[in-house]
């Protein structure tokens, strides 16, 4: 009776808490179970602020952030510090990574006591916190062929459920009523409002603002394209199909321009791999020459929404982001080393605003560049840390894409080319990093992979091609 007259994301919460604490006295694998619904969790923007602040500036952070997955993920901590005490060995924490992500955090820390707002750099360090032991589990406990099969399931899963609902979502021209679950709710794209349902023209899924799902569907389609080129049975290859299928349609109805076009030409690459692999360099080329071509040929020659976004919508606002690479680059040149602070950026945006057009005055948003935005917040060290962690992470798939195991090697390659199309499209976008759940979870299992394409190798010498005999269904 209590519960039902909590706060409707307070309810959820304890909900979810409750469901957790009794399937801890179940018969039932309770890593598996905690995992799953970990993958679940982060693709649901649900989370409770506390100490919120109202703000008319943009932060990316409004209060200490606890966000959904951070239920499942402290249980999985709990079984994972409670089986290595059992058996008496050490965490097995995977250091991949950790050198410059530790110097990143640090680096944070610094800027936020150098800047001018504390408190709400303070928010954005917590989430950032969080992030970190999201991607540490991630990175040091998905370890076996089992682990690797539940997590690549649920993340396709997720890929359906967004594009389902990005579906749906442009079909009723509404939020479908998901606010709750963090559909986005932007007042400049309605015209009515009734019970969560209100006039759309892009769609964000329950992952938020339109260009956060396509950068959702940048890290995760092109896996699962890489997984279709796997040797699986005829009813796995069905329901891959299926969810790829789902996302692509939910991406191109996001309607980001850098998105799909990232994308489409990561998963050409993968397209191209393929093809080598089965017909040689020579085939491939002119094979994926060929289908580019046709594609081209089918978007751009016909009306669509594809080609009225690229020559009819939204110029101006593509145009404004050029001003918001000057101001982005005057706060780099004041504060090189350490930045104006996390979370700090649209408040110092307009002392730095020197352009002709005053762009802050009418649109103060961060530039559209993650590398630049870092910078700005972070400085030129904060952005060295950041970069050698993405190098850290690409380089950990190597030896995985070249793995004897198909099911890694393909997997290590989707991802590979997903962080690539995902940093790709922040050339032009920019992202809450602290946040990000999917790009730090995605970022854990690239290491994992790693360590298990490390394992294989020790099973077996055989030469590695992206081949292998079909794959036995879960």
């Amino acid at each position: 009776l209590t519960a039902l007259q909590l706060n409707t994301k307070w309810f959820f919460f304890l909900f979810l808490g409750t469901l957790i604490f009794a399937v801890s006295f179940a018969p039932v694998d309770k890593k598996a179970f905690y995992l799953a619904l970990l993958v679940l969790a982060i693709s649901i923007r649900v989370g409770l602020n506390f100490y919120f602040q109202r703000s008319a500036m943009h932060h990316s952070t409004h209060g200490f952030l606890i966000q959904l997955h951070y239920l499942p993920l402290a249980a999985l901590y709990a079984i994972w510090a409670g089986r290595r005490w059992l058996a008496h060995s050490s965490p097995g924490i995977s250091t991949r990574g950790l050198a410059p992500l530790t110097a990143f955090f640090g680096v944070g820390v610094i800027s936020v006591l150098l800047g001018g707002n504390v408190l709400f750099g303070a928010f954005d360090l917590f989430a950032l916190l969080g992030s970190i032991a999201l991607f540490v589990y991630a990175s040091s406990e998905i370890r076996t062929e089992r682990d690797l099969r539940i997590v690549l399931t649920v993340l396709l899963v997720s890929v359906s459920i967004q594009g389902v609902i990005a579906i749906g979502q442009h079909l009723t021209r509404s939020t479908l009523g998901l606010e709750f679950f963090g559909a986005y709710d932007d007042l400049g794209l309605k015209s009515q409002t009734w019970q969560g349902l209100a006039d759309r023209t892009r769609v964000g899924g329950t992952i938020g603002h339109p260009n956060a799902l396509a950068m959702f569907f940048d890290l995760l389609l092109p896996l699962g394209f890489s997984l279709l080129f796997c040797p699986f049975q005829r009813r796995t290859r069905l329901l891959l199909s299926a969810a790829v299928g789902f996302g692509i349609l939910g991406h191109v109805l996001t309607l980001s321009r850098g998105g799909f076009v990232a994308t489409g030409l990561g998963c050409l690459l993968i397209f191209f791999v393929w093809l080598r692999q089965r017909n040689g360099f020579l085939a491939a080329i002119c094979a994926s020459t060929l289908l580019t071509a046709l594609i081209l040929v089918f978007v751009f020659g016909t009306s669509n929404l594809v080609t009225s976004r690229f020559f009819r919508d939204d110029y101006k606002a593509a145009f404004g982001r050029i001003p918001l690479i000057q101001v982005a680059l005057n706060m780099i040149k004041d504060r090189p080393f350490f930045g104006v602070g996390l979370n700090n950026y649209n408040e110092v945006a307009p002392k730095h605003d020197n352009t002709p057009q005053r762009v802050t005055s009418w649109w103060n948003v961060p530039v559209h560049n993650q590398f630049l935005y870092i910078a700005a917040q972070m400085g030129l060290v904060g952005l060295a840390c950041y970069l050698l962690f993405i190098l850290a992470i690409l380089r950990s798939l190597w030896p995985a894409i070249r793995s004897s195991d198909p099911l890694v090697a393909w997997a290590s390659l989707g991802i590979a080319v997903g962080i690539a199309v995902f940093l790709a499209h922040l050339k032009l976008e920019f992202d809450s990093m602290a946040r990000n759940s999917q790009f730090w979870f995605v970022s854990g299992l690239a290491v994992s992979l790693g360590h298990l394409a490390a394992t294989a190798s020790k099973r077996t010498r055989a030469p590695s091609n992206l081949h292998g005999h079909p794959i036995r269904d879960p």
